[in-house]
């Protein structure tokens, strides 16, 4: 049962993975697609669901620590989330996700 989980968890980081893309360069043309990678993360091991890991910008890197400063950025990085997961469960069977995405003010 292990390699549903596997098929599944590629098919939804690959929506996520678009999502993300598609969603921060759009404003930001310097971010790579990265692409989607397969390795046994200690993380997700045991999941008994499809699961992903996403790395979306790293502090180390002076240009994504510059763009993680800003609101807007942020709200974009959680917008993308958002449209990636709810791609992937559209085609579930049975499954509902929030039909709006609301912007959080920073506090």
């Amino acid at each position: 049962m292990r390699w549903k989980w596997i098929e599944e968890s590629r098919e939804f980081a690959s929506d996520v993975q678009r999502a993300l893309h598609s969603g921060l360069a759009a404003k930001s043309p310097g971010i790579r697609d990265r692409g989607v990678r397969k390795a046994p993360f200690i993380v997700l091991i045991g999941a008994n669901m499809p699961s992903i890991l996403a790395e979306i910008s790293f502090v180390s890197n002076p240009g994504d620590e510059h763009r993680l400063r800003t609101p807007e950025y942020r709200q974009r990085i959680a917008e993308s989330l958002y449209r990636g997961i709810s791609k992937y469960v559209s085609g579930l069977s049975g499954v509902k996700v929030a039909s709006r995405i609301e912007k959080v003010t920073s506090q």
